[in-house]
């Protein structure tokens, strides 16, 4: 599935970009080192891709999280390094606040003369599946995005590279890799924008009735081009990627909300409870009802003794 390529520009002798944004990843800033403050129209809501590198990082709120052929949910202190041309969006359910840092290190650039090059890019090389990191990781990378804001275009390199010292340093223990395979986009301009526009449409609208015959004729394609497209571009079937994209919105439904679980099912666009609990159990290994009893277990917390 083609995607969105967004144009991102650098101010003059710079290779990174810092982005601030309260409320909503729709309106952000881009912070100068010269300490004005540019507003950005974002697309982080919407299915899109880039060859510059990104780090994002939500210091609150929540919603979802689509990187390649992952689909989860995102919360506070949700930090996630993406690699060039890998294919993200961020769809929000309440109000966020946060930065994004896109940089761009190519070959020749004279870092890569330094001593643990080889170290650096073998991060970037993982990064091409997209790097979930934990809360311990995301806070220390808070304090550094935080101290880049008010700093000069030097200072800034140095803090860069404190923060892919950070990240590379992690342990294992503290790191997910997002998407399965390694999916890197092509961009066809002559399809390009309906494509972009079908996959927009099934992440603003999987929760109503979505037919695989709408999205073909959407896309304005043969049926055998879009299937084969889809699964390239997604790494997912048509039907695979509508179905994750339900069950981790109802996922966040079950653990967020008290709502029922026949009515969380419905409202996350499953036409049988039946097909919802079995697709669910697949996915997570559990049912929903455990998933609540969960929840519901933690809320209350031990039990106390009495007086």
């Amino acid at each position: 599935m083609a995607v969105l390529l967004e144009n991102i520009q650098f101010a003059s002798n710079e290779n990174l970009r810092l982005l601030h944004w309260q409320a909503s990843a729709k309106s952000l800033q881009s912070l100068e080192a010269s300490g004005r403050r540019i507003p950005v129209a974002g697309v982080g809501g919407r299915w899109h891709s880039h060859p510059e590198m990104e780090f994002t990082i939500f210091q609150r709120g929540s919603g979802t999280r689509y990187v390649g052929d992952h689909v989860g949910t995102f919360g506070e202190l949700d930090c996630v390094l993406l690699g060039g041309d890998l294919p993200h969006c961020w769809m929000e359910a309440e109000r966020t606040d946060g930065y994004v840092l896109q940089f761009q290190l190519p070959a020749e650039h004279p870092l890569y003369r330094l001593g643990g090059a080889e170290e650096l890019q073998r991060l970037f090389y993982s990064a091409r599946r997209g790097i979930h990191y934990r809360f311990s990781i995301a806070r220390r990378a808070l304090v550094l995005l935080e101290a880049m804001a008010t700093r000069s275009s030097l200072a800034r390199a140095g803090l860069l590279l404190e923060l892919l010292a950070l990240l590379h340093d992690a342990p294992r223990s503290q790191t997910t890799l997002l998407s399965r395979g390694q999916i890197r986009v092509g961009v066809n301009e002559a399809t390009r924008p309906c494509l972009e526009a079908v996959v927009q449409w099934m992440l603003e609208h999987f929760t109503k009735p979505i037919e695989l015959e709408e999205a073909i004729k959407r896309s304005a394609m043969s049926r055998a081009t879009f299937y084969r497209q889809f699964l390239k571009q997604t790494g997912k079937t048509f039907h695979t990627f509508l179905t994750d994209a339900r069950l981790v919105h109802a996922h966040q439904l079950l653990t967020q909300s008290q709502r029922g679980i026949a009515e969380i099912a419905y409202a996350s666009g499953f036409g049988s409870l039946t097909r919802f609990n079995a697709a669910f159990r697949e996915k997570f290994a559990k049912s929903p009802r455990e998933v609540r009893k969960c929840v519901d277990s933690a809320l209350a917390g031990p039990r106390g003794s009495g007086a």
